[in-house]
Parts: structure tokens; C-alpha cells; sequence
């Protein structure tokens, strides 16, 4: 994923000085460099560190391994291999396919190589997924393990939501491809000189939203409508038929101007009937659907105006 870049370089800068006194008396270690769980950095840094990402070097799969610590276990990753794991945990499903295109430039071998080495430590899962009349996917998530691993040695911001583990098997398919999604959006945002900040998807953004709700609910009617209006727009949201709309991704991002602004995304799916779909797009989100969808949507808009087009993946 374009904005995330390790803290392991930013840390190796930090502690390169500590280390050099260590490496010369006794050599660096057999399987690689010990950085333990990393130099801790402000919530700027980490940011500024994340945001400079799109100008990194892919790593080489000759890249030597550092070792990365938690919980009394030891692990050895390359900083393509904590990439990889990043853009895995943040949207909780990826497919080998899309992850070979965006996060190793169509690189199958340095990808397949780094997979090897991330499930034989226990930090990825995968899976492959049979559909009737479709070509399987090769699907990933991490495991409890990689989602500890990334959280302790603060390789990415402390804000970012992480997940691990397969979700229920018919929704797999729509949250791979919401990977893809974001991937065209960010293009977009960075075209226009914008930097990614933060990644939500819906299940962070209606817990938010339901704890809300909750507290609101022994208020008076007229507060408790006047309290949620408010809530949806500290969340960037608008409210439609009463229902805060929630979108399959949120994203903020800092304009070229240095602004704070948010992009809220949803996928269509075969399974959204033509009100749901009017009410996403008459929420201002920016509408996605595959490409065999994509009349569907367009018929169920055509008499709003409320999107110009949809966009397919």
C-alpha cells in the first residue's frame, strides 16, 4: 500500500551509531541485523516516515533480513515482507494477484518469496478460494501473530486499524477487492499532490458510529437526532432516512494546500438493490463496482444524477 513505509530504516538511522561498536567486536548476526522491536518515534515521524513511501526503492529479494521481536519470539523480515504485511492487515483480505501488481511492481518471484518465508514463521495465512464458473483466488491474511508483530515494533501508525484472520467466506470476495479500490483512489489523491494519512474500513467506522448511537439513546428524540447529525460529521458522513450511511473505506488524507480532507468509497456488489445504491451515492461517496456490475449501477442512477460515473475495477 503506497502510504505505508516501515520504521525499520528510520530506526536502523537511530541506532546505526549503538550498533557499530557491537558489529565490530563480534560481526553482524548469522541470519541478519538484531533491531529488536525499534526505535520509538513521535506520531509526526511515524507519519512523515509513512507518507514518503511512494518514493522507496522496492527492496531486492536479496535484501538480508533484520530480526524483529514480540513476545519472546524472534522473527527475520525484509522491509518488502513488512510492507506486504501491512497492506495485508489494513484491509484484512488480499489477493496474491493485486498484491503482486501494487506492492511489488508484478515482481511473482520476489512475491511468491517473501510469502514462502512470512507463512513458514506463522505470520500470514492463506487460502484459496473455489467459485462456481470463476478462476480461484489466492487469498491472505495475517495471522494473531503478524498483527502483534506490526503493532509492537510500531511499524505503522498507532491510529491505523489492523486485523487478522478470515471473515465469513461470501464476504471474502468483496473485501479483497476493496484493496484494488483504495489502490485507485490513492492514485488519484497523490496525482493531486495529496499524502495518505489513514485507512478505515466499515467495520471500525460502525463501531464508532454504534458506541455513539449508544450513549444517545436516553436522550430526547430532537437531541438524540440533533447528537447523531453532529457524530456523522465528526466522522465525515452524512445521514440518509434517518441512517448514519457508512462507506467500504474512508480515507483521509493532507491536500497539496496542507488541508486535512476525507474520501469515502464503496464498492457495489450483485447483492445491492437499486435504493441502497442511490442512498450510497446520494451520501457523496465515490461509487466502485466490477466491471460485469457495472450496467446495473448505472441504471439504478440514471434518473438521480447522482454520480457522473462509476468506475470500474
Amino acid at each position: 500500500m503506497d502510504r505505508w513505509r516501515t520504521l525499520e530504516i528510520e530506526a536502523s538511522r537511530k541506532t546505526a551509531s549503538d550498533r557499530s561498536d557491537r558489529e565490530a567486536r563480534s560481526g553482524p548476526a548469522e541470519s541478519g541485523q538484531t533491531v529488536g522491536r525499534g526505535t520509538k518515534c513521535s506520531s509526526d515521524e511515524v507519519r512523515n516516515i509513512h507518507s514518503r513511501l511512494v518514493a522507496m526503492t522496492p527492496a531486492r529479494s536479496s535484501e538480508r533480513r533484520t530480526q524483529h521481536n514480540a513476545q519472546d519470539r524472534s522473527y527475520f523480515l525484509r522491509s518488502s515482507e513488512l510492507r506486504a504485511m501491512a497492506d495485508i492487515g489494513t484491509f484484512r483480505t488480499v489477493d496474491t494477484k493485486d498484491l503482486v501488481r501494487f506492492a511489488y511492481q508484478d515482481d511473482d518471484a520476489r512475491m511468491n518469496q517473501d510469502l514462502r518465508s512470512l507463512r513458514s514463521q506463522g505470520l500470514i495465512e492463506e487460502r484459496t478460494i473455489y467459485r462456481a464458473h470463476r478462476k480461484p483466488r489466492r487469498m491472505l491474511t495475517l495471522t494473531k501473530q503478524g498483527q502483534r508483530l506490526l503493532r509492537k515494533g510500531r511499524h505503522i501508525p498507532d491510529d491505523q486499524r489492523l486485523y487478522h484472520g478470515f471473515v465469513k467466506r461470501r464476504e471474502i470476495d468483496h473485501d479483497a477487492d476493496l484493496y484494488k479500490v483504495y489502490q485507485r483512489e490513492v492514485d488519484d489523491i497523490q496525482r493531486q499532490g495529496g499524502k495518505v494519512t489513514r485507512v478505515r474500513l466499515d467495520f471500525e467506522l460502525k463501531g464508532a458510529v454504534n458506541r455513539e448511537k449508544e450513549a444517545a439513546v436516553t436522550l430526547p428524540e430532537g437531541q438524540r437526532r440533533a447528537w447523531l447529525k453532529t457524530v456523522a460529521e465528526q466522522h465525515g458522513l452524512t445521514i440518509k432516512g434517518g441512517t448514519i450511511q457508512l462507506p467500504d473505506i474512508q480515507i483521509d488524507y493532507e491536500t497539496a494546500e496542507g488541508t486535512m480532507a476525507r474520501a469515502n468509497i464503496e464498492l457495489v456488489s450483485e447483492n445491492y438493490r437499486g435504493a441502497a445504491i442511490r442512498s450510497k451515492a446520494g451520501a457523496g461517496f465515490k461509487v466502485y463496482a466490477r466491471a460485469g456490475d457495472s450496467n446495473r449501477v448505472k441504471r439504478a442512477l440514471q434518473d438521480t444524477g447522482a454520480v457522473e460515473e462509476i468506475l470500474s475495477i
